[in-house]
């Protein structure tokens, strides 16, 4: 009997379980290992965190999905692969054998070494509840970063202390103008919707240093604060290059089309942890998870068998809809956007059947 191993719980990753129930290959000894047995969807922390959803509503239960289709579910932080032994290590010393192991374990938060001790982070994932119940809450809250996520939140955030009578004062810090990689006009645009909520946000403020109570900024400025959530750029687990696997320059693990290992065939990946070679410049953005997940389990299906395997091919363009706080969202697809309770409704809709389809599985 052949052992194939998942590593994380992120979006390809379910789609290939949601498979194993339906398929019931035989043979085969399915493994997932995760540090956490929940795994939390992203898409729905913004509303999570105006008090929309609950905790239940925003995670999926990996130990009782496994154990409904028949997989072996294990809570361990693997730290290290030896792909000529074929074997994981994880966080205690624990080895596990495989035969296939594929990865989808997320990114980490690009942190610098001066701030760590100051700041916090909502990856890994399962870690945000707790740190968003007390930053929401923090008599003045800073959110980092310009990007989807730190403009999210500090919207769901602003609403939240509204709705419960707190000083709408959360500010947002952000290196460059909100959604810079979205363009000039979705730019303008949220900065626009920003300014009309009466959210604090500042552009062009680059972090120096947090002190106990305040953020200062390279320009000088200061801003107080209480609490700050740091949501600047992804970066790598550093298991990949510390376990000498084919990496790109970033740490990310390196695989082809088919999503397979430029150097271990045996070993395969999806989501925001790896880089692809055909497409070295691909966004981090768990839409493409979810589109690898099918091309994922068939490549892991023929290598199983010696089948040719298929290559992924990213869409040009794709739907993004952000929470912008009291029932409104932004919603952008290419060049076109719209903004208020339409896009929140369908971004509800969206996020409430995908979270069923897996939840489903086991409920």
């Amino acid at each position: 009997m052949k052992t194939l191993v998942f590593v994380g719980g992120g979006h390809a990753h379910l789609h290939c379980l949601e498979q194993v129930k339906s398929e019931a290959l035989k043979n085969l000894r399915v493994v997932l290992i995760s540090p956490s047995r929940h795994q939390y969807y992203s898409g729905m922390f913004s509303g999570y965190t105006e008090g929309v959803y609950n905790l239940d509503d925003i995670r999926i239960d990996l130990a009782k999905l496994c154990e409904k289709i028949g997989c072996t579910f294990i809570k361990d932080t693997i730290v290290a692969v030896d792909a000529q032994a074929k074997t994981l290590k994880g966080e205690g010393g624990a080895v596990y054998r495989y035969d296939l192991a594929s990865f989808d374990i997320g990114t980490r938060t690009a942190i610098p070494d001066a701030v760590k001790e100051h700041v916090s982070s909502i990856k890994p994932n399962y870690r945000f509840p707790e740190q968003l119940l007390r930053l929401r809450n923090s008599s003045h809250p800073v959110i980092v970063g310009g990007g989807a996520a730190g403009v999210e939140l500090a919207f769901s955030i602003q609403a939240w202390r509204k709705q419960h009578a707190l000083r709408a004062n959360t500010i947002l810090l952000s290196s460059t103008s909100l959604l810079a990689n979205e363009g000039a006009a979705s730019s303008k645009k949220i900065e626009a919707i920003a300014l009309q909520k009466k959210l604090p946000f500042f552009t062009d403020a680059s972090v120096e240093a947090v002190k106990e109570q305040q953020v200062i900024a390279t320009n000088g400025d200061s801003y107080p604060q209480t609490d700050v959530l740091w949501l600047t750029g992804p970066k790598s687990d550093d298991m990949f290059r510390n376990s000498a696997l084919p990496t790109d320059a970033d740490g990310y693990l390196l695989v082809n089309r088919a999503l397979q290992s430029v150097g271990h065939p045996t070993i395969f990946g999806a989501g925001d942890c790896i880089s692809i070679d055909r497409y070295p410049k691909l966004e981090k953005n768990g839409v493409y998870a979810v589109r690898q997940g099918p091309i994922l389990w068939k490549n892991l299906k023929s290598s199983l068998s010696a089948d040719k395997l298929i290559p992924f091919k990213p869409q040009k363009h794709f739907m993004s809809i952000l929470s912008t706080g009291d029932g409104e969202a932004f919603l952008t697809y290419g060049k076109r956007s719209i903004h208020g309770k339409i896009p929140w409704k369908i971004k509800q809709r969206i996020d409430r059947k995908f979270m069923k389809q897996f939840k489903d599985l086991y409920e």
